[in-house]
């Protein structure tokens, strides 16, 4: 019986860590499809933001309710469905403009809306990813397992988020259309680049720019011209307001287009000396190059993945079953026993209200789960877009680099998991605010680096801040569990569910909104402000035991 239930354990185990993994496949791939649909159909970051907030909130009411469900209804089910649906939600996202016969320009309302929904619908079945994986491993891992091995299945996320910062790098870098020898193409993703993102190339082009208050377009001779008015510094000029102006030719696009043919590890400042154009217009042309050559990539990072999370769905029903119980062993012993089978209702909610409402360490786990997310998902929504336009890497060193950064936060997961067990006697929140305060001293020194530093540093130091960030975003799962025990582990880790992704609103609206108006340095400013913050609130539990199994359970 212990050779079988241990056999059922693992597979439990590594079943689910598949099956979450795939979630990420057609969840996260929004993030490295954004550059493209910004060259395409012209969304700003600020309309990203507010997609990113809208769907991450619709995910954590997801996940909330779906934890609610979770603990009363068979996992096979509920995760193959789900993943099933998201799979179906991100194919339909690739087909949309074909649908409506929309092709590259200002996407119209109905493009967006449809954006939109897709993503709410998909963000709606996420929701049946991460609880019934939380209600199967605190049915089949004793409390003091949990840590370890929950930390092994925690990297599951950074493993499926790492492969699709691969195949999505790729894809980008490698897949769709090239549209070079169409001018009126290339003129139209032209007017899209200047209008999303050429205001952040003239604010890095000066240090003395302090703000660029706005571009505005024309057409001169078949060329699109773009009039930056900027303001200086008050210690420069006196601060006073600039405007230049800059004229995109269809010649300037091919000779840059023809210099990075011939070497494509020029970076903007070569270019702007090779062809003596002005140091924002060279960095806008660079990528726009990029995004011209490889248009419609995009679609791929939806049809592919989802493809994929479609088989993945399959599996999931053949090789998943659902407590030790469905397979005919005995249930974990613990002082929960006793109401392991009780199906009262009215006890159940008595019982949740206990240890997990009126349970104020859930309380401070949920908060901590906002500031956490806050950093996680700054990184891992918005790491390519800003690696590649803040920091001129291609598509497929920007996959690289996130995929890295995940594979340190495994690696940082595991040690997480490790410590909690050997150091801290099963005390997550322990060892949470030795990973908080990591995580600050490494996005303080990844926004201290200079512009010119070379990419292996920055890889190195976004790795570092990874291997930090993902110990507690394992842990408050583990801690949450234990403290409300295996019978309410799922609904714990919905309410902390939602808190973290009502980060969305900072790290999603509040990151694309900075990156409009200010650029992408006031994002870091944040990051660390919030890493803090989430060290001190850690803090507040120092104190606590490391579960909740020795109290009264109703």
């Amino acid at each position: 019986m212990k050779k079988s239930f241990k056999y059922w354990q693992w597979r439990t185990i590594l079943t689910t860590m598949v099956g979450y993994a795939l979630f990420y496949f057609v969840r996260k791939n929004f993030s490295f499809a954004m550059p493209g649909l910004a060259a395409e159909y012209a969304i700003s970051n600020t309309s990203f933001g507010i997609i990113l907030a809208i769907v991450g909130l619709v995910y954590g009411f997801s996940r909330f309710a779906n934890g609610l469900l979770a603990d009363r209804m068979n996992a096979r089910y509920h995760m193959s469905l789900g993943l099933l649906l998201c799979a179906a939600a991100s194919l339909a996202f690739g087909f949309a403009p074909h649908l409506l016969g929309i092709e590259i320009g200002v996407a119209p309302h109905a493009l967006v809306v449809a954006f939109g929904v897709l993503l709410v619908l998909n963000n709606v079945f996420q929701g049946s990813g991460f609880p019934p994986c939380a209600r199967l491993l605190s049915h089949w891992i004793p409390p003091q397992e949990l840590a370890t091995k929950m930390s092994i299945w925690n990297t599951s996320h950074s493993i499926g988020a790492g492969l699709l910062a691969i195949l999505c790098g790729f894809i980008m870098g490698n897949m769709g259309s090239d549209l070079s020898h169409n001018a009126e193409d290339v003129e139209r993703m032209t007017r899209n680049y200047i209008t999303t993102n050429f205001k952040d190339d003239v604010k890095k082009s000066d240090i003395h720019i302090a703000k660029v208050n706005s571009i505005s377009l024309s057409e001169v001779n078949d060329a699109t011209v773009a009039t930056a008015t900027y303001t200086y510094k008050p210690n420069y000029e006196g601060g006073k307001q600039v405007s230049e102006v800059f004229v995109f030719s269809h010649e300037d696009y091919t000779e840059v287009k023809q210099l990075l043919a011939e070497d494509a590890t020029l970076t903007s400042e070569q270019l702007a000396t090779e062809t003596g154009l002005p140091a924002p217009q060279a960095k806008a042309l660079q990528s726009i190059v990029s995004l011209s050559s490889n248009a419609g990539a995009w679609r791929w990072c939806f049809w592919l993945p989802g493809l994929i999370a479609m088989l993945g769905a399959l599996g999931i029903f053949v090789f998943l079953r659902d407590t030790p119980k469905s397979v005919g062993l005995p249930e974990l012993e613990n002082k929960t026993s006793a109401l392991a089978n009780e199906d009262s209702p009215e006890e159940y909610r008595r019982f949740v209200r206990k240890k997990v409402y009126g349970n104020k360490l859930i309380w401070i786990l949920a908060v901590a789960n906002f500031f956490v997310y806050v950093v996680r998902f700054s990184v891992l929504d918005w790491g390519p877009k800003f690696l590649t336009e803040a920091r001129d890497m291609s598509y497929g060193y920007a996959g690289w680099t996130v995929a890295i950064f995940e594979i340190f936060g495994i690696i940082g997961m595991l040690a997480a998991g490790w410590a909690t067990d050997k150091f801290f006697a099963g005390r997550a929140h322990r060892t949470c605010v030795f990973c908080m305060l990591g995580t600050a001293v490494f996005m303080t020194i990844f926004y201290m680096l200079p512009t010119d530093v070379h990419p292996l540093v920055l890889i190195c130091v976004l790795a570092m801040a990874g291997f930090f960030i993902y110990g507690p975003q394992a842990l408050i799962g583990i801690a949450a569990a234990n403290q409300a025990t295996k019978k309410a582990a799922a609904t714990a880790n919905g309410l902390t569910g939602i808190f973290g992704y009502l980060s969305v609103f900072v790290s999603g609206l509040g990151v694309g909104v900075l990156v409009d108006h200010f650029g992408w340095n006031y994002v870091f400013v944040g990051m660390i402000a919030m890493a803090v913050v989430g060290m001190a609130i850690f803090l507040l539990m120092w104190g606590a035991k490391r579960d909740g199994y020795d109290e009264q359970t109703a």
